[in-house]
């Protein structure tokens, strides 16, 4: 069994809706980002009864059910019908503080479309008279309806993902993040070299981050290659609707149609851009990755090898790290400050400003300050005309109290140093000081 890493807001959060029983929560999120993993280290100390829907037949489910019943109540229960769920339960359970775990609501639901309403009339008639906490779990909140207490659990933080790998440099890290995100799931499987585990994982016939991914867009074919499409259009630089619709060639509708879902299941987020645009960008490191590196070099696997293909594609992986880069430093300054927002600034060509890769409002002291920020990943050390440059340009955008803020893995020059150490307004930020 694999050990809990992070999670201490969600098992802080359980623990104070635990001391309100009897109570219900709701514990929902996408695939993969460890909710039953958080529910069990939840329970360790507590009595609990844990049961989970499966896939298959009504006659399975109860069967199941049954067993866990049997195991808590230490005598036999049989299970003949659903509607017997919530009586024996509250049988078992009496006056003891339990926890009560049904997990994968939906597969149960599939089998027993009636459970929903067995359900609420437990949650609003007998709940009340006993000392239950009853979680209910699953990947869309939707299946379930509204509860007051909700756990909506989301990917881990780029810092928070550091426990995954104790042994990784800061480098080591940022690729690791950088490639399968903030999904415990895919942390645990990236392990060793992290070269060596994108070539495993992403460069094969049947590696098993390719099969992840076409799980993810899921078995309905014509939905699928919808999704595909609108993925690959933004990873090549399509951000509004129109534009996305116009390189996937699909009807605005039907884009718009794809994106929702998407967004719905967290692959595809919707921002508003300085300008007062909408615009959409990939929300899952690991689309992100396959759509805008693996998916152009995957033809060649099949014709050459998995080795092959990888050596290739290692000048765009860099590439394709240099843009993350930017991706971590902008989540290093809502860790690190208080933000109020942060944004991109663009040419009046609508094109991403190169110099500024973003500009941010926070809160240091108790007092706001405009952040610009340039960011570099490999190349030459940031120096002395690189801050001119970034102040220069800066002119063009409104902001006051400036401050500005330089992040290199590359490094900073000696008398850019000399400079930051003399200057509170500007500041040098290493990779290493992001992951310390």
């Amino acid at each position: 069994m694999e050990d809990l890493v992070g999670r201490g807001k969600e098992l802080a959060y359980l623990s104070n809706v635990y001391d309100k029983a009897p109570v219900s929560c709701a514990v929902c999120g996408r695939r993969h980002l460890g909710k039953t993993a958080i529910i069990r280290e939840f329970c360790r100390d507590k009595h609990y009864i844990y049961v989970s829907g499966m896939i298959g037949l009504s006659s399975d489910n109860l069967r199941e059910i049954s067993k866990e019943f049997t195991s808590f109540a230490g005598s036999r229960v049989d299970l003949e019908d659903v509607a017997d769920f919530f009586p024996w339960l509250k049988k078992i359970c009496g006056k003891k503080k339990v926890v009560v775990v049904i997990d994968n609501y939906s597969d149960l639901v599939d089998n027993f479309p009636e459970f929903t309403s067995y359900m609420r009339q437990f949650i609003n008639r007998d709940l009340p008279s006993t000392r239950m906490m009853l979680i209910v779990c699953d990947n869309d909140s939707s299946v379930f309806g509204r509860f007051y207490y909700t756990l909506d659990i989301r990917a881990m933080s780029y810092r928070d993902c550091i426990g995954f790998h104790p042994d990784y440099t800061p480098l080591q890290h940022l690729i690791a993040y950088s490639v399968v995100g903030g999904t415990p799931a895919y942390q645990h499987l990236f392990q060793g070299d992290p070269g060596e585990a994108i070539r495993t994982h992403f460069f094969g016939h049947m590696a098993v981050f390719l099969l992840e991914i076409e799980s993810m867009l899921g078995s309905e074919p014509i939905a699928r290659l919808n999704s595909t499409k609108v993925l690959a259009a933004i990873a090549s630089g399509a951000e509004t609707l129109n534009d996305i619709a116009e390189r996937a060639n699909l009807r605005s509708a039907v884009a718009r149609d794809a994106i929702e879902d998407m967004e719905n299941k967290g692959m595809v987020r919707r921002e508003v851009s300085p300008t007062k645009r909408t615009v959409y960008s990939i929300h899952s490191n690991i689309l992100r990755f396959y759509f805008t590196i693996v998916a152009r070099y995957q033809p060649r696997v099949a014709f050459m090898s998995g080795n092959d293909a990888y050596e290739m594609a290692k000048a765009d992986i860099d590439r394709y790290l240099e843009s993350m880069f930017e991706h971590v430093c902008v989540d290093y300054v809502n860790y690190a400050f208080r933000c109020d927002g942060v944004g991109k600034p663009r040419k009046k060509d609508n094109s991403p400003d190169e110099i500024v890769n973003f500009v941010a409002v926070v809160d240091e002291n108790r007092v706001k300050r405009s952040m610009f920020a340039t960011c570099r990943m490999y190349g030459d050390k940031f120096g002395k005309g690189d801050l001119e440059d970034l102040k220069e340009r800066s002119k063009a955008i409104k902001g006051s109290n400036r401050l500005y803020v330089m992040f290199s893995a590359a490094g900073f020059s000696v008398d850019l140093r000399d400079i930051a150490s003399k200057d509170p307004n500007v500041r040098l930020v290493s990779l290493e000081d992001m992951y310390a």
